[in-house]
Order: structure tokens, then sequence, then C-alpha cells
């Protein structure tokens, strides 16, 4: 556990970037973990729901559907339309480590003084002790849940078709981990972890079944 424990400069900012190592840039950071994280949702995709025979026939049914009716193309786009999410994260993930600002914000504001004063106020950033911190995380919680909900779900139906139970099960947990991952939020920034990488295996193998009928459909 990460202590919540963070100095600051005099207007708030903490001194030291929160969550991003020191040896990688941000790029690489994640360009590793969506590697890594990929493949083994694509592995387990391929292993459970496409290896065995019997699903593996039900499978290819499903795709030969999707080949007579040119859908390869639908399946290609979902996945470049989630992978080509990536940059969009990683630019903020630079902009995040360079300022400093650590979770729950998500923004920064200026107090604004009168013209010529010397009165130097702090930023204006979330509350995260009491009550009031404990709402901003659940907020954020919440947040969290809708900016990752509509991809997961595009992907989901995508999956359903050929991969029915599979995806299913799959979603459900990641489901689940969400809630979990939202109970931790609320306590502390970093209990936000807490359940949530089954949830993103799942995450996972959900676009990796996606992959495998995106390639089989163009075969």
């Amino acid at each position: 556990m990460v202590s919540e424990t963070i100095e600051t400069d005099s207007k708030g900012i903490p001194l030291k970037h929160v969550g991003y190592p020191d040896q990688f840039s941000v790029a690489v950071f994640y360009a590793i973990g969506n590697i890594i994280l990929g493949s083994v949702g694509l592995a387990a995709a391929w292993f459970l729901a496409y290896a065995p025979d019997t699903k593996r026939i039900n499978a290819d049914t499903k795709i030969g559907i999707l080949v007579e009716h040119n859908l390869g193309w639908l399946y290609n786009g979902i996945v470049l339309l989630k992978l080509l999410q990536i940059p969009i994260g990683t630019i903020l993930g630079e902009a995040r480590k360079a300022s400093k600002v650590a979770v729950p914000d998500q923004h920064v504001y200026r107090v604004m003084g009168s013209e010529g004063s010397k009165l130097k106020l702090g930023y204006v950033l979330m509350e995260t002790t009491g009550v009031h911190g404990e709402f901003n995380r659940a907020q954020r919680a919440l947040m969290n849940y809708h900016e990752v909900f509509p991809t997961l779900a595009l992907q989901y139906v995508a999956a359903s078709w050929v991969f029915p139970f599979e995806a299913f099960v799959c979603v459900i947990i990641w489901a689940v981990t969400r809630w979990i991952g939202a109970v931790g939020y609320k306590s502390s920034a970093w209990a936000r972890f807490n359940g949530n990488f089954p949830g993103l295996i799942a995450m996972m193998t959900i676009q990796g079944m996606v992959m495998i009928a995106a390639v089989k459909a163009f075969e």
C-alpha cells in the first residue's frame, strides 16, 4: 500500500508526481502495460472461448455469417476504436505526470485576484479528507465507470455474437469488480485498485474475443 500522505508546495500541488515510475516515460509505461494486458486478454479469449473444438465450431459458424455480410470491417473498426484511445490516455498521463496533480483531481483552478494584486493564492483542488473527500472520490469512481462503459458495451455486444456465454461471464466480472473498486476508492485514492485487476483482465478478454472475430472475418 502506498502512503496517502503527499507533500505539497505552498499552492497545494504535490512536490513529486504520484503513480508513475521514474524509470520510464508515460508513453513507454502505457505501451508496456497495454501490450502485456492485451496479450493476456487475447490468450484467455483464445484458449477459453475459441480453442476447444466444440466452441470453435460454434464460433466459426457465427464468424461465417460475419464474412457473408462483409462485417469484418465492423469488427476491425471496433478494435481500432478501442486501441486508438490509448494515445489520448497517454497524452493525459504525460500532462498529469508533468503537472504532478494527483487523483482524484481532474482539473486545477486558479483563484483570480484583482488586477495588480500581490496576493498569491493557492490553487483550487478537490477536498480529500472527511466526508467531502469521500464524496469526491465516490464521484470519481462513478465517472471512471462511465468513461469506460461506452467502449466496453460496444465490445461486449460484438463479442457476444460469437462468444455469448464467455462474454457474459467477463462483463459480469468487470461490473462486480468496478463496484468493489468504487467501495475502495471512496475510502482512499489508492484503494481504487482493490478488485480492479480481475475486472481489467475480463475487459481485455472481451477485447481479445473481438480481435479473434475481426481477424477470422478477414481470412
